[in-house]
């Protein structure tokens, strides 16, 4: 009886003892979880950006949204490519003549230079702006089927400071490599110069046409009427002036039905008439004197 009590103690004995040490290792877990860190690092999960906090209801909240600028990413700097060279201006690549072929406003350059009379300059179109651009178109006549052989100081009604006349036809064909003489259609260009010397401004010496200011030696047209050739006013060309054009208007013949002609003042020392336009002058600055000397009128 006494052996059984003792080995019965014996065994509770062995069990309590387990039951306390697993019972005092857990006390310190639960002890070490309720306590905040002191010194160490902070855990993961307190410090993670943007986490969601639970709401009351167990539905995670929405994360704010961060309010730190965008990174932008900066391309290293290349080097730039070099400009494109202006293109070099070419003879005309138009093979037909048309009202487009140097309309009013556009800008010409030399394609080649004059040989000859017989083989003047040549020009072709090229934007204004361009630096080898020399003239620029400033009025044009139709493009139409070849009336005559006037010439094309005669068939356009230029302005009179206009430097130089265009024959388009020609001028066409010689920028296309091509020499032929006859023409199927017509059209003449009046050009003034971008640049000084003006030929055409009054009292020049040069320019197509005849206007008031210009000065003039009297020769005669190819149907023995009188006519004119400018030179320059101020006596330095190879000839000396005669006469200074002092009025301009449309020859009678041209006037409209049923209006007064005009005419030339009483006393005119010259009278002649150019391409439709009548011409008065009187005797240029130290002309010889033209006293008694009778007007012509042409």
């Amino acid at each position: 009886m006494i052996r059984t009590k003792i080995g019965t103690r014996l065994r509770r004995r062995s069990l309590a003892a387990p039951t306390a040490l697993l019972a005092g290792v857990l006390l310190l877990a639960g002890c070490s979880s309720n306590s905040s860190p002191q010194g160490g690092a902070t855990p993961a999960a307190a410090v993670t950006t943007g986490s969601s906090a639970p709401s009351p209801t167990g539905t995670p909240a929405p994360a704010e949204p961060s309010t730190a600028p965008p990174v932008t990413t900066v391309p290293s700097p290349l080097p730039s490519a070099p400009p494109p060279a202006p293109a070099t201006p070419t003879a005309s690549t138009v093979t037909e003549l048309t009202d487009d072929y140097l309309a009013a406003g556009q800008c010409v350059s030399v394609v080649s230079e004059a040989v000859s009379d017989v083989l003047p300059a040549t020009y072709g179109p090229v934007p204004c702006e361009s630096r080898t651009a020399v003239a620029q178109v400033a009025s044009r006549t139709r493009t139409a089927l070849p009336r005559s052989s006037v010439p094309a100081a005669k068939r356009p009604a230029c302005k009179d400071d206009t430097d130089f006349v265009l024959d388009l036809g020609p001028n066409l064909a010689r920028a296309n490599g091509r020499t032929a003489q006859l023409y199927e259609k017509e059209a003449y260009a009046c050009l003034r110069n971008l640049k000084a010397p003006h030929p055409g401004d009054p009292g020049q010496g040069g320019g197509p046409m005849i206007g008031v200011g210009d000065c003039i030696v009297r020769t005669t047209a190819a149907d023995g009427k009188p006519s004119g050739r400018e030179v320059r006013c101020d006596a330095t060309g190879p000839s000396k002036p005669q006469y200074k054009i002092v009025k301009k208007f449309l020859s009678p013949l041209l006037t409209a039905r049923g209006s007064t002609p005009d005419k030339c003042a009483p006393g005119t020392a010259y009278e002649f008439s150019d391409g439709g336009q009548q011409s008065c002058a009187d005797w240029a600055p130290g002309a010889p004197d033209g006293a008694g000397a009778p007007g012509v009128t042409g």
